[in-house]
């Protein structure tokens, strides 16, 4: 065995003594399963991730919604898919109802522009019971963190008019407020508004904007049962939610409340205080 082996087995065996033992439960709720991932395989749901899932499945289907992303080159190659399928994340028309066990989305939904419509479709392909794990990017610590949150009722609408990927609704707000200095991906302005303006092609932009409560109040419009909120480093919102909840919101207010007062980010802390949920609007 080389230093290196050896050195990577000790940070792997420390990391998983020092691991979020609510993000390790929320792994262990898939063990088993046989999951369809959009946009992945992801880092963060590799043994050394955020949500260390893989190595509980018993299989992974992926989906990109071409042969070739911008993420390709940096997808986690530990856990080798059974199949890749090309596609669109919201519109799965080739997988059947209740295909898998389990759904798992990282850093996918705020790069769709109609999120609600992509639970709908990722529900329809779990199994009642079965689970959607989704991790999603924290506006505090991102290069959105000038841009305003994007609304539930937004969101609402977008589900109402089926707004489709070619939507540039928000661009002229993206190209105003994006962060440049904390976008690593982004050589320069030149080639960042480039693929903005490509955005159907590229699918780089960030179409909404999300904190930990307003991703609760997404799930909850979806019809999903919240099982647990996990707001975490450096920039994550660890969702893990249950198909099939027949009016059951899992976590109540008081526990929400909880998982905020405990964020890293300043502003789940400051919406840490009970209030009336935004969920009960039509």
């Amino acid at each position: 065995m080389t230093l290196r082996s050896i050195a990577t087995r000790l940070r792997a065996e420390i990391d998983a003594a020092t691991r979020d033992r609510e993000l390790v439960a929320a792994a262990d709720a898939l063990k088993g399963a046989t999951a369809l991932e959009p946009g992945g395989p992801s880092p963060l749901f590799g043994r050394l991730g955020v949500t260390p899932v893989y190595s509980r499945l018993d299989s992974l289907d992926t989906l990109d919604y071409a042969e070739h992303t911008m993420w390709s080159s940096s997808s986690n190659n530990e856990f080798k898919p059974r199949q890749r399928l090309i596609g669109e994340a919201s519109r799965l028309n080739s997988v059947p109802d209740g295909s898998y066990d389990a759904l798992l989305a990282s850093h996918v939904l705020e790069h769709l522009a109609n999120p609600l419509g992509a639970l709908a479709e990722w529900q329809r392909v779990v199994r009642s019971e079965g689970h959607l794990l989704l991790v999603v990017p924290h506006r505090d610590e991102t290069f959105d963190h000038r841009r305003p949150l994007t609304t539930l009722e937004h969101m609402r609408h977008d589900a109402q008019m089926k707004t489709g990927e070619d939507d540039l609704t928000h661009l002229e707000e993206i190209l105003t407020l994006h962060d440049l200095h904390r976008d690593p991906g982004a050589p320069n302005r030149g080639v960042f508004e480039q693929r903005c303006h490509q955005n159907l092609a590229i699918r780089g932009m960030h179409h909404h904007v999300f904190v930990s409560r307003s991703v609760v109040e997404l799930c909850h419009a979806a019809g999903l049962e919240v099982l647990l909120l996990r707001p975490t480093r450096p920039v994550h919102i660890v969702c893990l939610c249950r198909v099939g909840a027949d009016g059951h919101l899992g976590l109540n207010e008081s526990e929400i409340s909880q998982a905020l007062s405990q964020s890293p980010f300043a502003s789940d802390q400051v919406e840490s205080r009970p209030h009336r949920s935004h969920t009960c609007n039509g």
